[in-house]
């Protein structure tokens, strides 16, 4: 897959793929409507990807490991850390603007073993990650110091299943909204971090 992302028709089918599976989820999608919206011939579709789900996983990969960065790229800036954390939020929020519920849905409740794997690894990755950050926080004094790692990896965790609680979200008008809820709550809780507001 690697020698292909020059290639101008591997462009094409990725960006086609991620406007149709942002929009509509990955379930919905058919390897039929992706070559005929690049337009690429189902041939040249396998000679870039084995099936749709690869195809997802490489596009889910590529979002994951830019978000990634670029979480690594505030927490390593010198400001202080609620400024880190507005700027994560906003990170969140633009990671996933153009998501759709399905898409979001497909992400979290798949059959797809491998995206599974990805996605439970990446959290993983990305939970102890944000964990280590708050504990430096915590140590320089900008995080209240009774507060256990340990629930801050279980509220991370517990954070992730909110998403896709279907009673939770018939409560906000898009998966956006409550992903967004939810990370405000993670980060500031109940109490309203503006002062003068």
């Amino acid at each position: 897959m690697e020698n292909f992302k020059e290639n101008k028709k591997f462009q094409e089918t990725v960006a086609t793929a991620k406007t149709l599976f942002w929009k509509h989820g990955i379930k919905r999608v058919s390897i039929e409507e992706i070559c005929s919206e690049t337009p690429v011939s189902k041939m040249t579709f396998y000679k870039f990807f084995k099936n749709k789900e690869v195809l997802a996983e490489y596009l889910l990969r590529e979002l994951l490991d830019k978000w990634h960065e670029a979480y690594t790229k505030i927490m390593s800036q010198d400001m202080p850390f609620p400024t880190k954390i507005k700027k994560v939020i906003a990170l969140e929020q633009e990671a996933s603007a153009d998501m759709s519920e399905e898409f979001i849905k497909d992400i979290y409740n798949n059959e797809f073993v491998e995206l599974q794997k990805l996605v439970s690894e990446d959290r993983n990755r990305y939970h102890a990650e944000i964990a280590k950050d708050m504990i430096a926080a915590q140590k320089r004094g900008e995080i209240r110091k009774g507060i256990k790692p340990e629930f801050i990896l279980y509220l991370l965790e517990d954070i992730g299943n909110k998403v896709v609680d279907d009673k939770l979200s018939s409560l906000y008008s898009s998966k956006q909204e409550l992903i967004m809820e939810l990370t405000n709550y993670f980060f500031y809780g109940i109490m309203n971090n503006q002062p003068d507001a």
